[in-house]
């Protein structure tokens, strides 16, 4: 199965990115993309509209490659750290590049049911805190006939992977039973 592995977060010593590094491990063959290494041309504009499948100029040229590797994936895992009942800034920049693999119609471009497993890091004990945003990203996935499944890591504090090495179990249970 083809993995790709995108990390959200802008901190790379925090949650997030503690498992992203451990899916990356544990996943032999996948892809960990880091979205704040990319770099994200804010007026870019697609020139590219009325393509009948996705072409990579429908991107600026820092995504591409991810894009392309996206493209390949049978499976997404994302990480991202929720801000406010929300996904990071990068990870929204992302998504929203995501209406390139739609044509015109608003039906997916690419072939076969991609599997999307979100994983939100938060600092709140609270898992309920992170539903508004799980319900959000299954929308966003239903968009494009992903097949979704979510899980919020709570009680991930600034700097402290603690929590987040305690719910690895969790996580990885929950990926392989959703794959």
């Amino acid at each position: 199965m083809n993995t790709v592995i995108f990390n959200a977060a802008v901190k790379s010593d925090g949650n997030s990115a503690f498992i992203a590094d451990a899916l990356f491990k544990k996943y032999e063959g996948s892809r960990l993309i880091e979205l704040s290494s990319l770099k994200f041309e804010h007026e870019y504009e697609n020139k590219f509209r009325e393509a009948p499948a996705f072409r990579p100029e429908m991107v600026e040229e820092g995504l591409r490659e991810s894009f392309e590797t996206l493209l390949k994936s049978d499976l997404i895992i994302f990480i991202s750290p929720n801000y406010f009942s929300f996904i990071s800034g990068t990870a929204k920049m992302f998504l929203d590049r995501f209406h390139v693999l739609l044509n015109k119609s608003g039906r997916p471009t690419f072939e076969g049911t991609k599997k999307f497993f979100f994983i939100l890091t938060q600092g709140s004990p609270n898992r309920s805190h992170g539903q508004p945003t799980l319900d959000w990203m299954k929308g966003f996935c239903n968009i494009f006939g992903f097949k979704f499944y979510g899980i919020v890591v709570p009680s991930c504090s600034y700097s402290n992977t603690d929590a987040a090495r305690v719910k690895m179990d969790e996580i990885s249970m929950s990926l392989s039973m959703f794959i």
